[in-house]
């Protein structure tokens, strides 16, 4: 037999945009065993169909992330942004034409000026000294995360010791420096004004703004205004202390013209009167000698009075740029502490938040869905496995003080009786000619359910008037007596190393109807007395005057003595904890049935497996159609009693 059956034939003949995509097949989805044509289903549908059954997974999912998300941006303090411009002229007064080049390199001159490290370190300096600053950083609750102190500043604090526990500190202290403020003691240091302070050109215009983002307003405006301030006093004393060297150089050398013109004045005032004299003395050749000095000493002197006056009027533009009637660069407007952060709101982010882990869920789910290995249906149980599923019963509500067994009898409307009635309706009831006697119920591994639906199906039919016994062969962990809620000094073992009768070592339970062969815990190995040929006689000794016997045996992979009981019984019946479960295990469990050294052989009659704590919500989610589903949509109907 082909126990692992998981590939579906029919979406190999739908067209290729139809066709999951490969490793992602839901095997839920696959054919019937039997081979009957089944109509194929979409991918698509598929998807829809997942998402839909595990909506509050994502829901929380994505509410609680939401949530989180918005906690988080309430927690991070806004920011403010001040800014202040200033506006860059060109020179009017030099004479040269303007050019768009050249005022653009002029601006972009300026903005590399404003953020040099040299600008910005006399700024911090400026700062750190500046009471309004200091009050401003030293007030409680100025920042999120900044503890008030009442300290002095000090700028120079050094770092911790470089050793051990000190280092770490050291460092740690160094990365969350970078996330918030205080750095190294101080309230402001160059690395920080560099991160916040933005200056940038104004589009096309000879305005340059600087902004600086801080999370106290006022702190942003009087750094904001600082930085400007300080430069334009900063090119204003650069242009005085030039304009003063200038000044006195220029003025050297106009004392010199002065001197010079003074002199040649002084010569052609005595050219002159030489050139009378020879002119009254009619001396001729004298009188032109005297005329021509007298013309090359008025030139000189023309030229040195050309040259004084145009080193004074250079004189009188220097006086006019030191008073600031001919700057380039002045403020044109000041920062003033903005009302608004300019931080993003974090109440925006809520629905894309809401989406983004709405998404993330539904992945979430989708994945989960995928790599679910459980089995949830009888569909899923006819694929992996190959036989068949003969009945779901469902987890029950938490009852204080009631056993299954009791809560059984006690509701007997319940999905959870209603369920066990139809799997004692399959095995004994549906095929009266081939009816099981003796039933084997086991499981794969511990914690399934096995000795709990062993006990409701012995109560079961006997409420329908069978004459049960239920005997616990789980030599491992016998339970039975403590669910059943009664002690029994003999067992079975008495009958099997003693030979005792079974009626010496069977306990009747009448408000049960059922009678019960114990399994005390002896220290001893099993396996040899089941080897051996007594136990097939017992049970056939007992199936005279028993219509039904029931044997709570341990799980397969566990143990070994179910491998051997399995070929005593009329039926094996494996209980599966539904959605727990891997499908690998239980193929593994019946694998060891079916292998050639297993248990049954090809005629014996096929195992059956009983689905166990069904959720019935969840699995009237998958929408299988099936026993579980109807349990839940047609509660009411099921509910009703016949006087009702």
């Amino acid at each position: 037999m082909n126990w692992m059956r998981v590939e579906n034939s029919t979406t190999e003949r739908l067209p290729a945009i139809l066709r999951p995509p490969s490793g992602v097949y839901d095997i839920k989805h696959a054919p019937p065993a039997d081979g009957r044509p089944e109509a194929p289903v979409l991918y698509l549908v598929q998807l829809l169909d997942t998402l839909r059954r595990r909506r509050w997974r994502i829901l929380t999912i994505a509410i609680c992330g939401t949530a989180l998300a918005t906690v988080a941006g309430l927690l991070v303090s806004p920011k403010y942004t001040a800014s202040a411009q200033i506006i860059v002229e060109t020179a009017q007064n030099t004479g040269l034409p303007r050019s768009a080049q050249s005022d653009a390199v002029a601006i972009d001159t300026q903005v590399k000026m404003l953020t040099s490290p040299d600008h910005l370190q006399r700024v911090v300096d400026d700062l750190l000294t500046d009471p309004d600053f200091i009050a401003v950083t030293n007030r409680p609750g100025a920042e999120a995360g900044a503890e008030p102190s009442d300290k002095p500043v000090n700028p120079s604090t050094t770092a911790a010791e470089t050793s051990g526990i000190a280092e770490l500190k050291r460092r740690l202290h160094v990365w969350i420096a970078t996330l918030f403020r205080n750095r190294h003691g101080a309230p402001l240091d160059i690395e920080d004004l560099e991160r916040r302070l933005k200056v940038a050109q104004d589009g096309r215009s000879e305005i340059i703004t600087v902004r600086y983002t801080s999370r106290n307003p006022e702190e942003a405006s009087i750094v904001a205004n600082k930085a400007v301030q300080m430069y334009i006093d900063g090119q204003n004393a650069q242009a005085s202390k030039y304009t003063s060297l200038e000044l006195a150089r220029l003025r050297a050398r106009i004392s010199e013209a002065r001197n010079n013109m003074e002199t040649t004045t002084s010569a052609v005032q005595k050219a002159s009167q030489e050139w009378n004299l020879a002119a009254r003395a009619r001396d001729g050749d004298q009188a032109r000698e005297a005329y021509d000095r007298l013309r090359g000493l008025e030139r000189e002197a023309a030229a040195s009075g050309l040259a004084y006056s145009k080193l004074q009027n250079r004189e009188k533009e220097l006086l006019g740029q030191r008073e600031g009637t001919g700057s380039e660069i002045r403020i044109l407007s000041l920062a003033t502490p903005p009302d608004q952060p300019s931080s993003h709101n974090p109440i925006i982010f809520i629905l894309p938040a809401l989406i983004i882990f709405l998404i993330g869920g539904s992945f979430i789910a989708v994945i989960t869905e995928q790599n679910d290995r459980g089995l949830r249906s009888q569909r899923d149980i006819s694929n992996a496995l190959d036989i068949p599923c003969i009945g779901l019963v469902p987890r029950l509500p938490r009852v204080k003080n009631l056993r299954p067994h009791q809560y059984m009898l006690t509701e007997p409307f319940s999905p959870y009786t209603r369920a066990i009635r139809a799997v004692v309706g399959e095995l004994w009831l549906t095929t009266p000619r081939f009816k099981p006697t003796t039933i084997l119920v086991t499981s794969s591994v511990p914690g399934e359910g096995k000795t709990t639906s062993a006990i409701s199906l012995a109560v079961c039919a006997a409420t329908l008037g069978r004459r049960v016994l239920l005997i616990d062969l789980d030599f491992k962990r016998p339970s039975v007596a403590r669910e059943l809620g009664v002690s029994a000094e003999a067992g079975l073992l008495d009958i099997l190393l003693r030979e005792q009768a079974p009626a010496d070592v069977t306990t009747h339970i009448p408000d049960l109807g059922i009678d019960y062969i114990a399994m005390p815990a002896f220290p001893i190995d099993v396996l040899p007395i089941l080897a051996g040929g007594k136990m097939p006689l017992l049970l056939r000794q007992l199936s005279e005057k028993y219509d039904s016997i029931i044997i709570d045996a341990p799980p397969l992979l566990v143990t070994t003595e179910t491998r051997l009981l399995a070929p005593m019984v009329n039926k094996v019946l494996l209980v599966v904890k539904w959605g727990s479960t891997r499908r690998e295990v239980v193929q593994n469990a019946m694998n060891l049935l079916h292998s050639p050294n297993g248990a049954l052989d090809k005629t014996a009659d096929m195992p059956a497996v009983l689905l166990t704590q069904v959720n019935l919500k969840e699995h009237a989610s998958y929408r299988y159609g099936d026993f579980g589903e109807a349990l839940v949509k047609y509660d009411n109907y099921y509910s009703r009693s016949v006087g009702s």
